[in-house]
């Protein structure tokens, strides 16, 4: 097998990828089962200003748009984005943690590659957990009148990936850079929330109008897709950003000195110096026992 770190990340986190997937498609199933029953009724929230933050640009929360923004894309990227942060961050820093990364790395492997093949098993199943909606969405529109295409439906879902992949790459980093996986998790997370909290209260609130432009969630609105089709500048823009960070990850892991159990912080290590177990910087020759130094990239 020519790519065997990323399958092994996938089987480890096949568990947690297969509930969120099935999460997503009971969701979208029975979200539009019950869209007739409360389309009359949601007229009333039209004037309310927090739930702008949830419907996005779709216009009207009693949409059928409107309604799924509402209900499903202002949820599931959610879900997507913790499996991202979890398993990133639980395959690095966690796995350095249990001792077992130095085993991997002692292996005539550059660690670029295990960076990337650990990530490109998280893609594929990211991938998967977002798209297994889709047909679930399309199976309650054979039941009830829910005037809203398939296309902007699909375009939607992949609409999701590009944030998802944004805080994939952030995590990565943050596991590459910072000493332990509790800290690592604890600051992705920050700006998760930090970021979600911007977008939907400067949908509501004039003043924010414009800082809520600093989060991706403004750029990834699901409502916009919905309503206008795929954004490519929009999406590759988040894209873009992945790739930076997750560029910045890769530079980080190569610099790292990867110990057996807890490490001391030290900013220095989140700008890719080298470090020893007590947090002495290493010169050329030095040795720290316990720790085992990086092999050339390839």
């Amino acid at each position: 097998m020519r790519w065997p770190l990323a399958a092994k990340t996938a089987r480890d986190w096949r568990g947690g990828a297969i509930g969120i997937a099935l999460t997503g498609a009971a969701i979208g199933f029975f979200d539009v089962l019950v869209y007739p029953q409360y389309a009359e009724s949601l007229k009333d929230f039209e004037n309310v200003g927090w739930v702008q933050g949830f419907v996005g640009e779709a216009g009207s929360f009693s949409s059928p748009a409107g309604f799924l923004a509402t209900e499903f894309f202002s949820w599931i990227p959610l879900l997507l984005i913790t499996l991202a942060i979890i398993a990133a961050t639980g395959t690095l820093a966690g796995d350095e943690g249990e001792g077992t990364l130095e085993l991997v790395l002692a292996q005539p492997v550059s660690r670029r590659r295990v960076l990337w093949e650990k990530a490109a098993g998280l893609v594929a199943l990211l991938t998967l957990s977002a798209l297994v909606a889709y047909p679930a969405i399309l199976a309650g529109r054979l039941f009830v009148d829910f005037d809203l295409g398939a296309g902007p439906i699909f375009e939607a879902m992949l609409n999701m990936l590009p944030i998802t992949l944004l805080f994939l790459a952030l995590a990565f980093w943050a596991a590459a850079a910072l000493p332990t996986r509790a800290m690592a998790a604890s600051v992705t997370i920050g700006v998760l929330v930090f970021a979600y909290f911007i977008n939907m209260v400067g949908a509501s609130v004039d003043a924010l109008a414009e800082v809520r432009k600093v989060s991706p969630f403004y750029w990834a609105d699901g409502g916009r897709v919905l309503v206008r089709g795929f954004d490519p500048v929009r999406a590759g823009g988040l894209l873009a950003l992945a790739a930076l960070l997750f560029g910045l990850a890769t530079w980080s892991f190569e610099r790292r000195d990867i110990s057996g159990g807890a490490r001391e912080w030290s900013w220095r290590l989140l700008l890719g110096r080298r470090h020893g177990r007590a947090g002495v910087a290493l010169d050329a020759g030095e040795s720290v026992p316990g720790v085992v130094r990086p092999h050339a990239s390839g």
